[in-house]
């Protein structure tokens, strides 16, 4: 079979390329071939895919090439005269077909090389109407296959066009011909987020494998790469923070789309229930920071005396207008939570409902789920009712505010503190951690003069706040446990000493070691809070497990089937606990880089510090 290539011109496959040459002789079972250009292969004669043979042998390789150059030119302009479509119409889908057995039925002469050679570059050429089998044969496409092939195509043309625009867009970033003020069009606009998807995601983005291609990045996303996408997004006015950055990849959402805003116009627009209102002369205030606004909770002083007090805490109702069955419902599940970072506040829910509709502001009527307990001075909190009513908060108070007020002991604040002392005193006779906290308020509104002020999270205010919530999320877990109805409970197990308290200060984190709290569908004891069942259920504009919580709980006390399962509540307590991780992660890292720039503000300065680790 080789003696018969022997002084052949052919075309040979090298390096998944196809090359032409002229065949001078056969060694050690293969074929010497001669190209045009470089040094002589040593071949199998599978890697020759067509060969032919002029009448007149050529003398050697020389006049070999120059005969097979004019012949390589005269096949080329008869390939031109092939309608592949025609042929493909006239063959049988499905068969294979040799090249030998197309030249006999489409060519006048299948002997002629020239002819024979320009049909073989036309096949091999052909991407659509055929397919190239291994074997050298040939097999018409199906009717389904060529659709196929035609979105193939198109898409691959899409890319190209694609890939142009892009490198088009990066060289106008880089010279400063697309700023902050220039028009982009939607296209990209689209670019630009995958941009972001791409800086957020790395590897792990869909975008990764096309723009890494497309940009010769390797397989590895490092600080070049990240830099270079921030570089362009800066340029186009789309700059993302470390913050922002560490946000994104914690999977915090930033916007919500179009329908949540038609739900969110549904919602303001539906009207209070006809429940029962809490008399306007009844004192009822919020406590938080000064920043806040999406209240979420508050409470009532209805009777007070020297011996005892009943208050009503109330927590914003949801469950009269959001549903398991909406769209907002299900974006709140996406969510988990608020995110709380120095530099912004990223809502569950969009900010018209949490720090409007749903938020208990001053002045406004709202629906509301309230606990009514009787408290004595013995630290006991009796639960008397959980009833649905709505409210009027007669004042938004600040932990300043409330303090000022527990300090004058008007009314009955100073009463309210020394009860809720008490009941503080209980829960620490039952192993509830009372650790000194540390905590501060950056003020970032000047980035170069960064300012650091100690908070009083130990406050009377604080304290008030502190017990009012746990004691509804403690009787809400009792509630639960003793109905067995599904809910999400949360447990955290006995403290260890690890370190002796010299004398003179006070516990800390260091001096202990305690497992984090966990989500669990089994009732169970909160150690750090000396509850013997605790649930969450005071936060439901901020927390997604509060606002489930809630709509569990209006079942029970009406008396309903419960609206999530028990395996509904398994999903979203592992879910919950690990977006939480992810999420807290973020905003201590984001905390961590704005003390560094602080520091970095007040280099030679000594501070006080504890090292933990």
């Amino acid at each position: 079979m080789l003696e018969s290539l022997l002084f052949n011109y052919c075309i040979f496959f090298r390096d998944n390329r196809m090359e032409s040459g002229w065949i001078e002789g056969i060694q050690k079972n293969k074929v010497i071939v001669v190209p045009a250009h470089g040094k002589k292969h040593f071949l199998p004669a599978n890697r020759i895919a067509f060969s032919w043979q002029e009448k007149k042998i050529a003398e050697n390789a020389v006049s070999a090439h120059e005969s097979l150059e004019l012949q390589l030119k005269q096949a080329e302009q008869f390939k031109q005269t092939f309608e592949l479509e025609t042929m493909h119409s006239l063959l049988e889908e499905i068969r294979e077909y040799t090249l030998e057995e197309l030249a006999a039925d489409f060519l006048d002469d299948p002997n002629d090389s020239v002819c024979k050679l320009g049909l073989f570059l036309s096949l091999r050429t052909d991407s659509f109407w055929f397919k190239h089998n291994r074997n050298l044969t040939y097999t018409p496409r199906t009717d389904e296959e060529l659709e196929l092939m035609k979105v193939q195509l198109a898409r691959q043309q899409e890319l190209l066009e694609r890939a142009v625009n892009i490198q088009k867009w990066i060289k106008q970033l880089e010279s400063g011909e697309w700023n902050a003020e220039a028009e982009i069009s939607e296209e990209q606009q689209n670019w630009l987020d995958q941009l972001l998807n791409l800086l957020t995601e790395g590897t792990d983005s869909p975008n990764w494998k096309e723009f890494s291609s497309l940009l010769d990045w390797g397989s590895t996303f490092g600080i070049g790469e990240e830099n270079s996408i921030k570089r362009w997004l800066d340029n186009a006015g789309s700059p993302v923070s470390f913050s922002r950055l560490t946000l994104l990849r914690a999977h915090v959402r930033e916007h919500f789309n179009a329908e949540i805003y038609s739900e969110v116009e549904r919602v303001q627009k539906t009207p209070l229930a006809k429940i029962e209102k809490m008399p306007p002369e009844v004192p009822t205030f919020t406590i938080d920071s000064e920043k806040t606004l999406d209240y979420d909770d508050a409470f009532s002083v209805l009777e007070w005396s020297k011996g005892r007090l009943v208050i009503a805490i109330h927590i914003t109702d949801l469950s009269h207008t959001v549903h398991p069955e909406d769209s907002i419902f299900k974006e709140a599940e996406s969510r988990i939570s608020s995110v709380y970072s120095l530099e912004k506040t990223i809502p569950m829910l969009p900010e018209e409902l949490s720090c409007d509709t749903f938020s208990l502001k001053a002045g406004e009527e709202r629906t509301v789920l309230s606990f009514i307990f009787k408290l004595t001075g013995s630290g006991d909190w009796n639960l008397l009712e959980i009833e649905s009513r709505i409210i009027v908060v007669q004042k938004n108070l600040s932990y300043e505010e409330a303090d000022c007020l527990i300090q004058d002991e008007r009314d009955f604040w100073g009463l309210l503190n020394k009860f809720c002392l008490k009941s503080q005193e209980l829960r620490l006779e039952k192993g509830a951690l009372n650790l000194t906290r540390k905590e501060f308020d950056f003020d970032i509104s000047e980035p170069k003069n960064i300012r650091i002020s100690p908070l009083n999270r130990n406050s009377a205010a604080n304290r008030i706040i502190e017990e009012l919530a746990i004691s509804v999320n403690s009787e809400t877990g009792r509630i639960f446990q003793e109905a067995d109805f599904p809910g999400i409970f949360r447990t955290q197990s006995s403290y260890e000493i690890i370190k002796e308290v010299e004398e003179g200060t006070q516990l800390a984190m260091e001096h202990i070691r305690i497992e984090p709290a966990r989500l669990t569908t089994v009732p169970g004891k909160h150690a750090g809070l000396g509850c013997e069942v605790y649930m969450q259920v005071t936060s439901p504009i901020r927390r997604f497990i509060d606002l489930i919580i809630q709509q569990q709980l209006k079942c029970l006390i009406e008396k309903k089937e419960p609206v999530f399962s028990t395996e509904d509540m398994m999903r979203w307590s592992e879910e919950i606990s690990l977006r939480h991780k992810k999420y807290n992660r973020a905003e201590r890292e984001i905390i961590k880089s704005w003390k560094l720039k602080y520091l970095k503000q007040h280099l030679g300065e000594i501070f006080e510090a504890t090292v933990r680790k």
